[in-house]
């Protein structure tokens, strides 16, 4: 059957959303900034409808959140124009993004995402993506599980892995960990997902830092005790070994990374809980200390 889904957000993942849904016969909108991507989604003939801003998402049934986690309160905003009866499904990296829908969208249906799809746009500006990686659901705090399962369902019919779980905040903690691991360092070394892997250095660090997240999520009651995330690092590299993160590709581009919404979350609960990350510092700084150089070398 088809839906009428919304999208805000016209960067690698909206983009292979938007792509993946209209191809399997949904009707999509989507809410995109630049308008540059506006016009490449249009060239690229998915049959999707392009606006600037989300109020043009109104007769949409569910909206996939899809922008950086620095432009969620912005996007937000613009959410509270559409009726209270359309539900938003985070799919954002980062810490907190769910926090700040909910106090803008009281009552509003809210679903977590945490998706290991990978995505990103080459020089050409051509849409590249891995989609050997699955997607969990689950619904925030009072919303019912029935939207968890709605938004899984829509990937599924799209011919996505999906499923979903009934408590938002483990599935958010664990994507958080596998970020936390492979995504600074596939930003400082430029390297894809795979060659992390076939890296001992490269992926005993990854470990080293996905550990130090795992147990600032046990004290948070978010990770469970004794379960060490060494393996879904391993797996999620083999899972998506030709890509590489969103944080490499905005660093090599010049663009603001999401260190503070990933790295710099963790760091700011490991400080209240006096517990030592010393990888995760040392992650952090690089990624700045690469932002900052970046941005000098700019015209």
């Amino acid at each position: 059957m088809a839906e009428t889904i919304g999208i805000v957000g016209g960067g690698a993942l909206g983009s292979l959303l938007g792509a993946k849904l209209a191809k399997a016969g949904h009707r999509v909108r989507m809410a995109v900034r630049s308008p540059e991507r506006r016009e490449a989604i249009q060239r690229e003939g998915w049959g999707v409808q392009v606006a600037d801003r989300a109020e043009a998402l109104a007769d949409t049934t569910l909206v996939y959140l899809c922008v950086k986690a620095f432009d969620t309160a912005a996007a937000t905003n613009e959410l509270a124009a559409l009726p209270a009866t359309v539900g938003v499904a985070s799919l954002q990296n980062g810490w907190g993004n769910l926090e700040i829908l909910e106090r803008v969208l009281p009552g509003r249906p809210l679903v977590a995402g945490a998706t290991a799809l990978g995505a990103y746009i080459d020089p050409s500006g051509a849409l590249q993506a891995s989609l050997a990686g699955g997607t969990v659901f689950a619904p925030w705090d009072a919303t019912e599980i029935r939207w968890a399962e709605y938004a899984a369902t829509l990937f599924e019919s799209a011919g996505l892995r999906a499923e979903t779980r009934r408590q938002a905040r483990p599935v958010l903690w664990r994507k958080l960990v596998l970020n936390a691991g492979v995504n600074p360092l596939s930003a400082i070394s430029g390297r894809t997902n795979g060659d992390l892997l076939d890296s001992g250095p490269l992926v005993n660090l990854a470990e080293a830092a996905a550990r130090e997240a795992a147990h600032v999520g046990v004290t948070l009651g978010h990770w469970e005790v004794g379960v060490d995330p060494a393996p879904l690092v391993r797996s999620l590299l083999e899972e998506t070994r030709n890509n590489r993160s969103s944080m490499a590709e905005d660093l090599a581009r010049g663009r603001r990374t999401e260190i503070e919404e990933i790295v710099g979350s963790i760091l700011n609960l490991a400080a209240e809980q006096e517990r030592p990350v010393p990888v995760l510092q040392a992650l952090h700084a690089l990624v700045r200390a690469a932002e900052s150089a970046r941005a000098d070398a700019l015209p």
